[in-house]
């Protein structure tokens, strides 16, 4: 008959180190779930920087590109001239609907005379909307977060304020400046110019902050 072998007192799970590995890895788990909120508000950040930029740098090389084709056109006889060879404000005051009036009315985006197709708005922004204020008032694109409190998002204010600093940017309307963006404001609106005003005192409303 076997006896049964009895283990010494020493013997047996060291349950100390394991609850110790267990709460070490909940505090790493907690740190990596709290840098995950990090990295996604950079991420954010990024992408309306890159997004913004880009956008803004399209829509006004191709509004400036028919201007363009107006001059050309008038060159040729082919286009008599007018005193606005840029795109009318239109009825929905979106970039999206613009024609280019002195060349025709074609629409600017996507049609018979242009294959630019019109970039969507940036996750979390309103559509870009155009003023044409003519040479008193200037012409002007921008576009606003649909955010009910823009500038309590640090990815927001953080990526219109990098977007910003790819052009010549001030806070309010300058006599050379491209973009106009107040990080300190309330609607946290993105304006870039097409075309400046006679001046600043003069600049239309809707390319303000």
């Amino acid at each position: 008959m076997n006896t049964p072998k009895k283990f010494p007192p020493s013997a047996g799970i060291a349950i100390g180190p394991i609850l110790f590995i267990i709460a070490l890895l909940a505090v790493l788990a907690a740190v990596m779930a709290a840098g995950n909120g990090d990295f996604q508000v950079a991420g954010n950040a990024d992408r309306i920087t890159d997004d913004i930029a880009a956008q803004a740098n399209l829509i006004r090389n191709t509004i400036n590109q028919c201007n363009l084709q107006y001059s050309l056109a008038v060159s040729t006889g082919s286009v008599a001239p007018t005193s606005d060879p840029y795109p009318a404000t239109p009825a929905s005051g979106l970039v999206a609907s613009l024609l280019c009036d002195p060349t025709g009315g074609a629409p600017l985006w996507n049609s018979g005379t242009s294959n630019i197709l019109m970039p969507q708005p940036t996750n979390g922004f309103n559509p870009w909307s155009y003023i044409d204020s003519g040479t008193t008032g200037g012409r002007c694109i921008w576009t606003t977060p649909t955010s009910s409190d823009p500038k309590g998002s640090s990815s927001i204010v953080s990526g219109l304020t990098r977007a910003a600093a790819k052009f010549n940017a001030s806070t309010a309307a300058t006599a050379n400046s491209e973009v106009i963006y107040n990080p300190a404001s309330d609607s946290q609106k993105f304006v870039v110019w097409i075309t400046m005003p006679a001046s600043p005192a003069s600049a239309d409303s809707h390319c303000l902050p």
